[in-house]
């Protein structure tokens, strides 16, 4: 366990350059629809992934390591794939919106293992939901939308969360099951917050693939060949809280929406001494960066991750 070296952290990354650009392709969409906003669609993605070199270099970094593991999918990180994966992200962005305006089709969805919900919802049990930056997590919110009595709580940084409402400052927000809460320092009144709602079987939605804002600590684990720093948090929150943890990953696949929710640990337990709570922490660590590669693997360009995030241990070289 580690305190995460100084570098270029993921919140402290400058979108202001493209936040012109994504205003804009939103109005698009609200005035002329979704073929007007695939018309812009490439020019505005085209530039930021010209003007942006970090996030083309991670972007990049992250094609090859995913081609190299997993030869049979044909990428090998050239500028190509890089732009074929920031038009994806760009696309994703449209469907957020559309999530946002309550008109996804819900004939689009195919939720798996639907039934670990309904019997989560019967008993009344509150779980966290332990899910990535792959795909389209705003159905968190369509799942919300769908099933009126589900109330998502999503455990946000503070930062993030203000950049992403700027965006969507304008959009009706469907869903008032919803609540974003932001931990960036989780203290004692918030952890109260936090189990009341899952003894209310209410949900907490909190993301395995993103190191802490400030002062947190990370623990190594194996993902794509090298190691990578995965955030300690889910799990000491999950143990302190006491509540069974899930998986839920949602991304586009053979023209459909699919999410993805299944069981992660019945109950967390971790050690107050070293070295055990080391090794648990890992451990755990080890299982989500595993359970996250079978699913870059399905769909390859819909991780999206535009920092360095093997830096640490590779370098941060720029990819060849």
């Amino acid at each position: 366990m580690k305190a995460s070296p100084h570098r270029t952290h993921w919140a402290n990354l400058e979108e202001t350059g493209i936040l012109w650009g994504m205003r804009a392709m939103l109005l698009i969409y609200r005035l002329f629809g979704r073929s007007a906003f695939r018309l812009v669609l490439h020019p505005v993605v085209s530039y930021y992934f010209l003007m942006s070199r970090a996030g083309r270099d991670a972007s990049r970094d992250y094609l090859r390591r995913v081609g190299e593991a997993f030869p049979e999918l044909g990428l090998r990180g050239g500028w190509w794939d890089s732009y074929r994966h920031f038009i994806a992200f760009g696309e994703n962005l449209l469907e957020k919106i559309v999530v946002w305006l309550g008109k996804l089709d819900p004939q689009r969805i195919q939720f798996h293992n639907r039934h670990l919900l309904v019997d989560l919802l019967e008993q009344r049990k509150g779980a966290m939901l332990l899910a990535a930056h792959i795909g389209n997590l705003e159905l968190c919110r369509a799942l919300a939308d769908l099933r009126g009595y589900i109330h998502l709580n999503i455990l946000v940084h503070t930062k993030h969360a203000e950049k992403f409402n700027r965006l969507l400052g304008s959009v009706e927000r469907r869903g008032a099951n919803i609540e974003l809460i932001q931990v960036t320092d989780l203290n004692p009144a918030v952890a109260i917050r936090l189990q009341d709602k899952l003894q209310n079987g209410e949900f907490l939605v909190m993301v395995g693939d993103r190191t802490p804002v400030s002062g947190g600590r990370t623990v190594s684990a194996q993902f794509l060949g090298a190691e990578a720093d995965f955030p300690q948090g889910p799990y000491l929150l999950a143990s302190l809280l006491q509540c069974p943890v899930y998986t839920l990953l949602s991304y586009p696949l053979e023209g459909r929406y699919h999410i993805y929710l299944e069981p992660f640990a019945a109950l967390i337990q971790v050690p107050h001494r070293q070295p055990q709570r080391t090794a648990m922490l890992e451990e755990l660590a080890q299982r989500f960066a595993a359970h996250l590669e079978y699913h870059c693997r399905r769909a390859p360009l819909q991780w999206f991750n535009f920092f360095p995030f093997w830096d640490r241990h590779a370098g941060g070289g720029e990819p060849q």
